[in-house]
């Protein structure tokens, strides 16, 4: 049996940069305590100078420029998420061991696949701005021995061989237990585990003999499993309200990076987007977005939310902002041999995003016909992801004049004598008529509130040219040239 873990040191500063877009390349240090008291829990590495322990007024005199900020519990239950979803890619059996610490139990799990998928999340959550440290070992206590000295994997074959020359620090032994031990000669887990446990455990009680479990890696405690997410969104108050582009689309990545990989765990994928923005003003602005296909790709999801951003307007600032995905199963299908698929899905879709948000969604689309005999109605459906191969020629091909419409109709003004027209003013066509044949009157859905009548003509004028002209209720227009 073994177990994985994964271990993110100086965890609640690592939640707290990846939360606030402005602490990124900068000195930051995290504090606790109040007033002259307050002592620096964890430093950046770009706060040279700074340690742990270190009073604050000391971190802001060496390092000057350093920024300090104290626990944010939001920002680490998000992070916590992250790092709960990516334990669930490696095995059902997880346990939420600490903050920033996953343990996995990977019984039945083939060794190769399991170390290979978890270099893989060790670099999702680096991209992620988590760096985590993982390890597979014999059991819980000693992954994460490993996990702490893991420069970012490593796996543990030889517990023995392993932790005997960890120090002694390792086991998190008291300061009384330490300064003891210490004047013992006892510096290594190997010096305490040589000498017997009972010996150890008459000497300094039942809390020896615990360290002595500890320091030999031994760990008969059962892990406390948790369940998968079942829900994939997260939310965010921001606290002062925003109004601008990028601490919006700063914690949207972040978002989406942690619910994409919940529903990889769980075999999911979003088939839509959910984007709430709570204004300043207590309303709330909510907009779907139908993804192309369901898929765990947060980059996708990005480039759709950043186009809709990007033209949005509101009256107040943003306090607040919520994203949710709709869970569905990934695709599986299989195209036809000879039909014609997109070279980049990704960017096709993205295209059309981009398109619907210049010029509306509701006019951006493939045109099929409606089932009416009002001509050139259409409506813009969703745009076939493969292209089906050609259809042979017909049998008979059609005969006679091709219609060729003008988009839009072009308005005209007609000119009638004995009820025939004679005269054709309009931008595209003018002249007088040589020939004519119609009227052809055609109406329908005349029981709705908007019933439609057409009148329609040809008319090959004296300058040249066949053209079709029809009167609606809005006048004459020339709908196009036959040829």
């Amino acid at each position: 049996m073994s177990y994985a873990v994964l271990f993110v040191p100086g965890f609640p500063l690592h939640a707290l940069l990846r939360s606030e877009a402005g602490l990124a390349g900068r000195p930051v240090a995290l504090v606790g305590g109040e007033g002259r008291h307050a002592l620096v829990l964890h430093a950046s590495r770009e706060a040279l100078g700074v340690d742990p322990g270190l009073a604050s007024a000391l971190a802001l005199s060496r390092c000057p420029g350093i920024v300090l900020r104290t626990r944010d519990p939001a920002a680490e239950v998000e992070a916590q998420r992250l790092l709960i979803a990516a334990a669930f890619t490696l095995s059902p059996r997880v346990e939420s061991t600490a903050p920033g610490c996953c343990t996995a139990d990977l019984q039945g799990a083939a060794p190769a696949a399991t170390e290979a998928a978890l270099r893989l999340r060790l670099l999702e959550l680096t991209a992620a701005s988590l760096p985590a440290r993982a390890a597979i070992g014999p059991s819980p206590l000693v992954a994460l021995y490993a996990a702490r000295d893991a420069a970012p994997l490593r796996v543990v074959d030889d517990a023995s061989a392993f932790l005997s020359p960890l120090p002694l620090s390792a086991a998190d032994p008291t300061p009384d237990q330490a300064r003891l031990l210490a004047s013992w000669g006892i510096h290594t887990l190997g010096d305490l585990t040589a000498l017997p446990k009972g010996g150890i455990g008459q000497r300094l009680g039942p809390e020896g003999a615990a360290l002595w479990d500890r320091a030999a890696g031994r760990d008969e405690r059962v892990l406390r499993l948790i369940e998968p997410a079942r829900t994939f969104a997260a939310g965010w108050d921001y606290e002062p309200p925003v109004e601008s582009l990028e601490p919006l689309l700063f914690l949207l990545r972040r978002h989406a990076e942690r619910i994409a990989l919940e529903l990889r765990a769980t075999g999911f994928a979003a088939e839509s987007l959910a984007l709430t923005l709570r204004l300043e003003d207590d309303t709330e602005l909510r907009r779907d977005f139908r993804l192309p296909e369901p898929n765990t790709d947060p980059d996708a999801w990005l480039r759709a939310l950043h186009t809709h951003l990007e033209t949005l307007r509101t009256a107040a600032r943003v306090a607040g902002l919520r994203l949710a995905a709709a869970p569905a199963r990934p695709p599986r299908k299989q195209d036809g041999l000879f039909d014609t698929g997109l070279r980049d899905p990704a960017a096709f879709w993205d295209t059309l995003a981009r398109l619907g948000a210049l010029v509306g969604d509701e006019r951006v689309g493939t045109p099929a016909p409606v089932d009416t005999y009002r001509p050139d109605t259409y409506t813009l459906g969703r745009p076939a992801e493969s292209v089906p191969p050609p259809e042979p020629p017909p049998l008979h091909p059609r005969r006679g004049a091709v219609l060729r419409r003008f988009r839009p109709p072009v308005p005209a003004c007609l000119l009638f004598s004995e009820g025939r027209p004679v005269l054709l003013e309009s931008a595209r066509a003018a002249g007088a008529v040589h020939a004519a044949r119609g009227p052809w009157r055609s109406a329908g859905a005349w029981w709705t509130p908007e019933p439609w009548a057409l009148e329609t003509w040809h008319v090959e004028l004296e300058t040249g040219g066949i053209y079709q002209l029809s009167r609606s209720s809005s006048g004459w227009c020339v709908e196009g040239v036959l040829d």
